[in-house]
């Protein structure tokens, strides 16, 4: 798969610059959260300056972003450029673990737990555009509003209460300072720590360095590019482009384009592709790992090092002396062997008692994988044998095969306790072992390149002896040349390397770090510089040039479709107590017609039905229309008693429609007229 590869060729170039510990690859969840603080710390102080009102919130943003010291303009574009950031590293974060296969199986929880993180994400970005108050902002809240008024939630408009200037009220930027600063972050938190419920040690931090570089990559970003307003809002005048923030507004100009049905179909299907994803197509599962109570002494490795938390240590059930023993959640192991590379009862020189460790897969077990060692050993010839150990998350490696290289293969590289190492070095079965790891300096199944890592550097139990010689023995996502070679390249670094007996031992040493900095430098630049790209680039045409737009907003009750009918004095007393009443009133409402024409054309013809379930509330007629500017006679009619010729309300207007004007036609149920807002 092309995006597949290209993927790999981005991870490989990133770790040649970062070094496989630091490749923000392998922190795009981190680097997410991480992004999220920024927010949080930018937006506090914002807020602190904001003022919850309609004339107060444009100038107050303002003011932050060309008065306050120049501080509050770095602090609105730190605000912007993470939130855009955070959309980045997430879309790449949720197609990484696509295409590496971790969205199905057993991590489909952290998959679809992952699905309302969007949801909630894109809604929280959207309401800090409406609280900025300019041009962009009164576009998103229209559009948000006819979105929302599609669903089948309120029975009047939304989208009226932003046409005119009366319609908007302080109220609404308090509403949305709440969703925006409390209501929406709380369920983000939550949201968070489900997505990460099942996985042990979250990586929720990036490396010092990598948040070092990208914090100031950020300030350098707001001093050359400050995030500005549009222009205050004015619901009298419509722009004709706008630069939308397209991380968050991508599918806003085909509401205008497609409809707010199309738009909920096309989200709706996604999110709902998403969820179905980790079981489509099925995938058959390997089993899972085994517990032998009779070799298990209750030393908890396995579920320390257990990246899900499928291992748990439980009171003995055996009478054995030891007070713990292992148990398997199989709903969440995902066979990756890493507790048997733990396991310090799975050793190869066992030999008086058979090969079962206390924790073992039973596809590839301990006793299977040392006789593939043997068998594959046996075979090497020369002075420079090496055994290649790979993964889940290697490249495909058999092609290395030859006279002097064997290929074992393991479920991760974590999967291979330390001993099997100094089992094949001091047997005499191989010169040299090469561990490839996966091909990214990441590991499949999270923290096997680390914990495999730890163990060799004899930092964690079980650890390598000292007896094995640690020029033998090569680490491929750690060595200086893996960034960008070959597997084959790394295979013939690592021989040249190797120790004969003519030769003294010699170490590869280690690129200068200062030599990966133009690269770090480069990365971060293309990385935040796509980020401010697409915040405001291509603009968005919102009218044709010199055109103006005409909206409808009329909300009015029919006439009954029955007059009141008085009661007898019989009918009365024939009526309990309680029920009494002068007159008896059918609830339901004739519909409303409406017909708007403009110079003789029908632009909108339409029969709305009242609301509520005896049809007896309001109608509400919402359309907007854009118009070449020019001289114009508009027609506006209706008709609220069910006639079917003629109508009960006809309005007309002479008028001049100006480039980028915008006229609000409503009726007024009080006199009973239509109003036309310019």
């Amino acid at each position: 798969m092309k995006s597949a590869r290209l993927l790999s060729g981005m991870d490989a170039l990133l770790v040649r610059a970062f070094g496989s510990w630091q490749n923000p690859m392998q922190y795009l969840g981190a680097l997410t959260i991480f992004f999220f603080w920024i927010v949080l710390v930018s937006g506090i102080w914002l807020f602190i300056f904001f003022h919850t009102s309609v004339t107060g919130a444009y100038e107050s943003v303002e003011y932050m972003t060309h008065q306050q010291w120049y501080i509050g303009g770095v602090m609105r574009s730190l605000h912007r450029y993470a939130s855009d950031a955070a959309i980045v590293t997430l879309l790449i974060h949720i197609l990484r673990e696509f295409l590496h296969g971790r969205h199905s199986g057993k991590h489909w929880f952290s998959w679809v737990s992952g699905i309302p993180l969007i949801w909630i994400i894109i809604p929280l970005g959207i309401s800090g555009y409406w609280l900025v108050w300019d041009q962009l902002a009164l576009y998103v809240a229209i559009t948000s509003a006819e979105l929302i008024d599609w669903l089948p939630i309120f029975t009047g408009s939304m989208a009226r209460n932003f046409l005119t200037a009366a319609d908007v009220s302080d109220r609404f930027f308090t509403l949305m300072a709440f969703l925006h600063l409390i209501g929406l972050p709380l369920f983000l938190v939550f949201a968070i720590w489900l997505h990460v419920f099942r996985i042990s040690r979250p990586r929720i931090s990036p490396p010092r360095g990598l948040m070092a570089g990208t914090l100031i990559a950020m300030l350098l970003l707001a001093l050359l590019f400050p995030a500005l307003s549009q222009g205050q809002a004015n619901p009298s005048n419509v722009p004709q482009t706008l630069t939308l923030d397209w991380y968050y507004l991508l599918v806003y100009p085909l509401v205008q384009a497609w409809g707010p049905a199309a738009v909920w179909a096309l989200l709706v299907g996604l999110s709902l592709l998403m969820f179905l994803a980790p079981w489509l197509p099925p995938r058959a599962t390997p089993p899972v790992a085994v517990v032998d109570l009779d070799n298990c002494n209750g030393c908890e490795r396995c579920a320390e090092d257990c990246p899900y938390s499928a291992v748990m240590m439980q009171p003995r059930t055996d009478g054995s002396r030891y007070e713990l023993e292992a148990v398997v959640d199989p709903d969440l192991c995902v066979s990756c062997g890493i507790c048997v590379g733990a396991c310090p009862t799975a050793t190869p020189f066992r030999q008086a008692s058979s090969l079962v460790p206390g924790i073992d897969l039973p596809d590839i077990s301990a006793l299977m994988l040392r006789e593939n060692i043997q068998q594959q050993a046996a075979r090497l010839q020369g002075s420079q044998r090496i055994l290649v150990f790979s993964c889940d998350g290697s490249h495909a490696l058999n092609a290395l095969q030859d006279s002097q290289t064997a290929v074992v293969a393991l479920r991760c590289m974590a999967h291979l306790p330390p001993s099997f190492v100094d089992f094949a070095l001091s047997r005499g079965l191989a010169d040299g072992v090469l561990l490839a790891g996966c091909s990214d300096g990441g590991c499949e199944y999270r923290l096997g390149a680390e914990w495999t890592s730890q163990r060799v550097a004899r930092e964690r139990d079980p650890r390598l002896r000292e007896r094995t010689d640690r020029q033998r023995l090569a680490l491929g996502w750690e060595q200086p040349w893996s960034g960008l070679g070959s597997a084959r390249r790394v295979l013939q670094a690592f021989r040249q390397q190797l120790p004969t007996d003519e030769q003294e031992q010699r170490l590869l040493k280690p690129a200068a770090r200062w030599r990966a900095w133009p690269l770090q430098a480069l990365a971060f630049a293309l990385f935040y510089l796509s980020a401010v790209a697409f915040s405001a680039w291509p603009a968005f045409s919102l009218l044709q040039p010199g055109a103006a737009m005409v909206s409808l907003s009329i909300t009015h009750t029919g006439q009954r479709i029955q007059e009141c009918r008085k009661f007898t004095q019989q009918e009365l007393d024939e009526l309990p107590p309680n029920m009494r009443r002068p007159s008896d009133c059918p609830r339901e409402k004739h519909p409303i017609r409406v017909v708007f024409s403009a110079n003789g054309q029908e632009l909108y013809v339409k029969e709305v039905a009242p609301s509520g379930i005896w049809n007896d509330g309001s109608s509400t007629i919402y359309a907007r229309f854009p118009l070449p500017s020019g001289e114009y006679n508009l027609s506006i009619a209706m008709s609220d008693s069910g006639k079917a010729d003629g109508f009960d309300y006809v309005s007309d207007l002479e008028i001049t429609l100006q480039p980028e004007q915008h006229l609000v036609i409503s009726f007024d149920s009080s006199i009973s007229e239509f109003i036309f807002i310019r």
